[in-house]
């Protein structure tokens, strides 16, 4: 019968071919016998447990930084290679001068070439605050100071505020624009009845080093408290431009009390290039100078650089521009000479391109599976290596002792031998 199942088996492991066999022969890894077991020792158990925790730790921390860090980014340089395109500048900032003592001009061209692109208005305003406006300033102003006292920052570094902070004070503006018309009607109504005459309206052209600009005084009479300057021109790379917000005082010395009560002291609610960026707080949003004098001047120079912002992984991007910018005031004591608003502005060679690092849910499963596997095979060279200078202390501590001794039995000890495993002795 043994004979018999000895052939049976070879029979079928002979029968045993095609991808099964070809298969079975290209398993490589070495075959312990199942009765074979090594004895458990204190020191690879703590060795487990410490490896258990590690990888416990080094996953949760993988995890965590997958689904709840920060977001990373790159940046990569590159030429700028779109000169023709003109983004738009959009300002919106208040005077403490009525809009017909301050005379509005820019270097670029392009506000006469491009006729359906609104240009930029001066409306009578109120310089002082309402109780729900310096709210909402406040919280511009705290971001404003905020961006300036941590110097330079990436893009997930940028300040934020509330879309509610933009459109509000937005809002109030259109609305104190809206009472000051209001009420400006009212006065030129009523000096028309007393026979005092409309206002007259005086344009003229000044040449300077910076160009030849058109200046608009829209009367001899003050309108209104402040001037709101707001509205946006599209603007042109590769040169330098410059807009210009002055007082044009001396123009009116003989007209009344004209020349007085001009203050260059301004608050700009934003400054920004290209389409908005909802709640992203420009280097210029916040931005306060009151001038003691009135008749101040001051420069801003805005260096602006264009910027990609990549979404995804199908290269969709949002082009924006950033700007940096150097502030210098000079003081002035005279009371007629003209203080003003100097902003000029130049736009960068280079392109920045920022793409957000993304890792994949495969990426993160290697990752995982590396940790735990590095942290196994670590942890079984350790072992290794304790057993082994284990082995070593107690050959040496053997050696050292002497050959071991024969145990002493007694006549009891083999006679209780003899009787467990049946064996006479004749």
């Amino acid at each position: 019968r043994f004979v018999v199942d000895s052939m049976s088996a070879a029979g079928l492991r002979q029968r045993r071919t095609g991808i099964t066999g070809f298969v079975e022969n290209l398993d490589g890894f070495s075959k312990v016998a199942d009765s074979v077991k090594e004895e458990k020792k204190s020191s690879a158990g703590f060795l487990s447990f410490l490896s258990f925790v590690i990888i416990g730790v080094l996953v949760f921390s993988e995890l965590r930084s997958h689904f709840f860090a920060r977001k990373q980014y790159d940046y990569r340089f590159t030429v700028d290679t779109d000169l023709h395109e003109r983004p738009p500048l959009k300002m919106d900032f208040v005077v403490a001068t009525p809009c017909n003592a301050l005379s509005v001009a820019s270097t670029n061209e392009a506000i006469d070439e491009q006729k359906d692109v609104e240009g930029i208005t001066k409306s009578p305003s109120r310089f002082e605050f309402t109780d729900e406006e310096q709210l909402y300033w406040t919280i511009l102003r705290h971001a404003h100071a905020k961006m300036h006292s941590e110097g330079m920052r990436g893009l997930e570094d940028l300040e934020y505020v509330e879309d509610d902070v933009e459109e509000q004070l937005s809002h109030l503006a259109d609305q104190k624009q809206e009472e000051e018309s209001v009420k400006i009607e009212r006065e030129t109504e009523e000096r028309r009845r007393k026979g005092e005459g409309g206002n007259g309206e005086i344009v003229f052209m000044v040449a300077s080093g910076m160009g030849m600009f058109q200046m608009v005084a829209t009367s001899t009479k003050d309108e209104g408290t402040a001037c709101r300057i707001h509205g946006r021109i599209p603007v042109r790379k590769g040169k330098t431009e410059k807009f210009l917000v002055a007082l044009s005082s001396g123009l009116f010395h003989g007209h009344g009390d004209a020349g007085q009560n001009r203050n260059i002291s301004h608050r700009i609610e934003q400054i920004n290039f290209g389409p908005r960026v909802t709640g992203l707080v420009s280097p210029l949003a916040g931005a306060e100078q009151i001038s003691e004098s009135g008749h101040d001047v001051y420069r801003y120079f805005l260096k602006v650089v264009p910027t990609k912002i990549y979404h995804g992984m199908f290269d969709r991007y949002t082009m924006t521009y950033q700007y940096s910018v150097t502030f210098m005031k000079k003081s002035s004591d005279s009371t007629y000479s003209d203080g003003g608003i100097y902003i000029e502005y130049e736009f960068s060679a280079t392109v920045i391109e920022i793409r957000e690092r993304i890792q994949t849910l495969l990426q993160l499963l290697i990752r995982i599976c590396a940790i735990a596997g590095g942290i196994f095979a670590t942890s079984a060279i350790l072992n290794s290596l304790i057993q082994s200078a284990l082995c070593l202390f107690s050959s040496s501590s053997s050696a050292t002792s002497g050959a071991p001794q024969s145990p002493q039995y007694t006549e009891e000890d083999k006679q209780r031998f003899l009787d467990s495993n049946n064996i006479l002795v004749h």
